[in-house]
């Protein structure tokens, strides 16, 4: 079977968007990351700011408001759409990136986008990650914030992602067997990465 959907979980400074872009540009093919916000955004009216606060969090308070914050009309549309359900910002995410995997090849970046494919057999699925210091540098030296500032930032949002994982899935977030490729990003280039990964999709042309 031919391997024409690429998803990337990744821990956070490990690269996952620069390796999505890397890949993109290669294979020709989309890229969804922050882009699925938008994607959602077109189909249910919901501005894409409010999605952005809840992307990629387990917080339940935050996804039982999401409704309040969608047009009238937008709420008609979603209680009698299939494609969505109203109930989560989660399920209206997973049968978004389904339907974009239906379109064609493309890369998923997050959003437990191997577990919404899992059912395919044409999913190529990696897990990114990388020591701590690592990560912190990596990212200072992207963002010009402080290492205080970073490490904070990185224990929030892997523990974001972590519980989101978690409750969405049943899974163990980073679990290598949940993959099929996890890579240290601290021993390998992004570039390095991207030529393995192409050379497998390729195995399967």
């Amino acid at each position: 079977m031919m391997k024409k959907i690429i998803t990337i979980s990744r821990q956070y400074g490990a690269g996952g968007s620069k390796l999505g872009h890397l890949l993109s540009k290669e294979l020709n093919i989309p890229l969804y990351n922050h882009q699925l916000l938008t994607e959602i955004g077109k189909m249910t009216g919901i501005d894409e700011n409010i999605l952005r606060v809840i992307d990629e969090n387990a917080d339940r308070q935050r996804t039982s408001k999401l409704l309040d914050y969608i047009p009238e009309e937008a709420q008609k549309i979603l209680k009698t759409e299939t494609v969505f359900d109203t109930n989560s910002f989660y399920t209206m995410q997973e049968k978004t990136i389904r339907v974009l995997a239906e379109k064609g090849p493309c890369i998923f970046i997050g959003r437990q986008a191997d577990f919404a494919l899992k059912d395919r057999e044409d999913v190529l699925s990696i897990f990114l990650y990388g020591d701590k210091e690592y990560r912190i540098d990596r990212m200072v030296k992207r963002t010009g914030k402080s290492e205080e500032e970073i490490a904070q930032e990185l224990r929030r949002i892997d523990k974001e992602r972590r519980n989101y994982c978690k409750y969405y899935t049943r899974r163990e977030w980073g679990d290598y067997r949940n993959y099929d490729y996890s890579f240290n990003c601290a021993t390998l280039s992004m570039e390095k990465i991207s030529e393995i990964i192409l050379q497998e999709v390729k195995c399967y042309a």
